[in-house]
């Protein structure tokens, strides 16, 4: 398959994803914020697209120990000031901003906060599986995978020992977020085996074409 070719495949195919992918995300108003959603729809590269479940699925478990455990919840590094020049211009606006997504989230119980992890946990299987089959950028693809694997082994491991405390309606929904998290847990793996073979396999391209190169 010619260069050209193989671009103009790849540019079809993550086109299709894009539309799968926005079909899917026209439903998804419920349980993410419209900066979310346009987060999604801007990150067509496999790579960025898991970059962002990553932060989704982080905030809403963060959300969550902070109502069932506080100590365990992760603090993130200071925000850098706003330059003083447009601070007094935007100190309304982030004001608004800040009561509005306050008013919003922050009043959530523990049973929502879990009931929107396991949604964006399941739009997260479904874009791993469509991965499958797109073009991609293997090496940026595989650290994604990586961390994502990481991330979610750690939250596994809080929610077995969370499960305790919980009265019967969240432990229903934990119970399904920790079978969903399985699963997911195995999809990512075949595709960390499927990405590292693909990067073996061009490795061993590079090398042949080197070699005959000399």
């Amino acid at each position: 398959m010619t260069a050209p070719l193989a671009q103009l495949l790849r540019t079809i195919l993550m086109l299709v994803l894009a539309c799968s992918c926005c079909i899917r995300l026209a439903h998804a108003d419920d349980y993410l914020t419209p900066d979310e959603v346009e987060q999604l729809r801007e990150a067509q590269e496999p790579s960025l697209r898991l970059k962002v479940f990553e932060d989704l699925l982080e905030s809403r478990l963060n959300k969550a120990r902070a109502l069932k455990d506080p100590a365990s919840v992760k603090t993130k590094p200071p925000e850098q000031k706003p330059d003083k020049k447009h601070a007094k211009s935007d100190k309304g606006a982030v004001a608004v901003a800040t009561e509005k997504t306050a008013g919003r989230t922050e009043s959530k119980p523990f049973l929502s906060w879990m009931t929107e992890y396991l949604q964006c946990l399941e739009e997260l299987s479904n874009n791993v599986e469509n991965f499958s089959t797109t073009p991609l950028e293997p090496k940026a693809y595989l650290k994604s995978l990586n961390k994502l694997q990481t991330m979610l082994g750690e939250h596994s491991q809080w929610i077995d020992q969370i499960m305790g405390q919980l009265d019967k309606p969240e432990k229903k929904v934990v119970t399904e977020v920790s079978e969903v998290l399985k699963e997911v847990a195995e999809n990512l793996k075949e595709a960390n085996e499927k990405t590292q073979e693909q990067i073996k396999l061009l490795k061993e391209t590079e090398k042949a074409r080197s070699s005959r190169r000399r």
